[in-house]
């Protein structure tokens, strides 16, 4: 399965299954070692894709940005 995987050339391998996970790892690390895949690669599980792609992103400069929203109104 890695070596189909490997070759779209990709930068990310995600599976939904822990088990795939530790074996896909294990897999991707040897070819890595091997020089048949690049050192950037990662294996990660699909729900830290979801994760990142919600996330805010973080202003590089250190700058939050401030968004004045209007108080809301008292009740009476």
């Amino acid at each position: 399965r890695v070596d189909e995987a490997l070759s779209v050339n990709p930068d990310i391998v995600s599976t939904a299954c822990p088990f795939c996970l530790v074996m896909l790892t294990d897999s991707v690390n040897g070819k890595k070692n091997d020089g048949k895949a690049k050192e950037s690669i990662q294996v990660v599980d699909v729900a830290q894709l979801l994760l990142d792609s919600v996330k805010t992103p973080i202003d590089p400069a250190g700058e939050t940005e401030t968004t004045s929203e209007p108080e809301p109104e008292p009740v009476k």
